[in-house]
C-alpha cells in the first residue's frame, strides 16, 4: 500500500509537468529531454557495470552532448552518428581486452542510441512540427495502450508466454494494446477529427500500439541482462528514468522515422 501511495504521489506531480512540457514544446521540451539524457546515461552505465561492462564515465557527458548536436544541427544526423561510433571504438582499440572490448564497444554504441539519439529524435518532432501537438497525442495514446493492456491482461490474461523477457505480460493484454490505437484513430477520423492527417494518425497508432510496447520489453531485456529490478531508485515507487520513459523513447523514435519517410516519399 505504501508503494502504491508513492506511485500515486509521483504521478500527480510528474504527469502534469510532462503534459505542460509536451504542450509548450520547443526549448522547454529540449531541456526536459536533455535532463532525461543525462540521468538515463547514468542509469545505463550503472546497469552495464553489473555485467562488468566498464563503460567510461565520460559517456555520462558525451551522450547529452551528442543529444544536443542531433537536435541542433539539422541534416547532420548521420555524420554525428558516425562520430559517436568512432568515439566508442577508439578507447577499446587502445585498451584492448579480447573478452571485453567488443561487448563494451557495442554497449557504448547502444547506450548512445538509447539515451541520446532517441530523445533527440523526439524533440526534433517538436521542432519540425511545432504547429501540431503530435507528441502530446503520442503520450496520451501510449498511456491508453498501457491501461488497456494492463486491465485486459489482468481480467482475461491466461497465456503469459509471449516472451521470456517479461513473463508477466499476457498475450491477450499485448494484443489488446496492439488493437486499441488503430481503433481509436479510426474512430477519431470517422468522427471528423482532421487535426492530424490519416498518415499521421496511422503512424501514431503503430508507434503507440507496437513500438510503445516493444520499448517496454526492450528495457525489460536490458534489466534482465544486468540482473536488476529497476534502472535506478530515482523516482519513488516508479524505478528510474529509463523505467518511466522506455515506451516513449522507442515509440517516439519510430514516429520520427515514419514521419520522415512519409515526408520524403510524398
Amino acid at each position: 500500500m505504501q508503494e502504491l501511495a508513492k506511485r500515486v504521489v509521483v504521478s500527480i506531480v510528474f504527469i502534469p509537468f510532462l503534459i505542460v512540457a509536451l504542450y509548450m514544446q520547443g526549448w522547454f521540451l529540449f531541456f526536459l529531454f536533455l535532463t532525461l539524457s543525462v540521468l538515463g546515461s547514468q542509469e545505463y552505465l550503472a546497469m552495464m557495470q553489473k555485467r562488468d561492462l566498464r563503460i567510461p564515465k565520460q559517456w555520462c557527458f558525451l551522450n547529452p552532448i551528442f543529444y544536443a548536436l542531433w537536435v541542433l544541427i539539422p541534416g547532420a544526423e548521420m555524420g554525428i552518428l558516425v562520430l559517436a561510433v568512432i568515439a566508442a571504438m577508439i578507447p577499446q582499440l587502445i585498451k584492448w581486452d579480447k573478452n571485453m572490448s567488443v561487448p563494451t564497444m557495442f554497449a557504448v554504441v547502444w547506450g548512445g542510441l538509447y539515451t541520446a539519439l532517441l530523445p533527440a529524435l523526439i524533440v526534433k518532432i517538436s521542432f519540425e512540427l511545432s504547429d501540431k501537438k503530435i507528441l502530446l497525442a503520442l503520450i496520451l495514446m501510449i498511456w491508453i495502450v498501457d491501461s488497456i493492456a494492463y486491465f485486459v491482461g489482468m481480467r482475461f490474461g491466461k497465456k503469459r508466454d509471449i516472451t521470456p523477457v517479461s513473463p508477466r505480460k499476457s498475450r491477450e493484454g499485448f494484443i489488446a494494446g496492439l488493437l486499441a490505437p488503430p481503433v481509436i484513430s479510426l474512430i477519431m477520423y470517422i468522427s471528423g477529427f482532421r487535426y492530424f492527417s490519416p498518415m499521421e494518425l496511422g503512424s501514431l497508432a503503430v508507434a503507440a500500439g507496437v513500438f510503445g510496447q516493444l520499448g517496454d520489453l526492450m528495457e525489460s531485456m536490458l534489466k534482465r541482462f544486468c540482473n536488476v529490478k529497476d534502472s535506478s531508485k530515482l523516482i519513488p515507487g516508479h524505478g528510474g528514468m529509463l523505467d518511466r520513459t522506455d515506451s516513449i523513447l522507442l515509440a517516439g523514435g519510430f514516429l520520427y522515422a515514419a514521419l520522415a519517410i512519409v515526408s520524403a516519399v510524398a
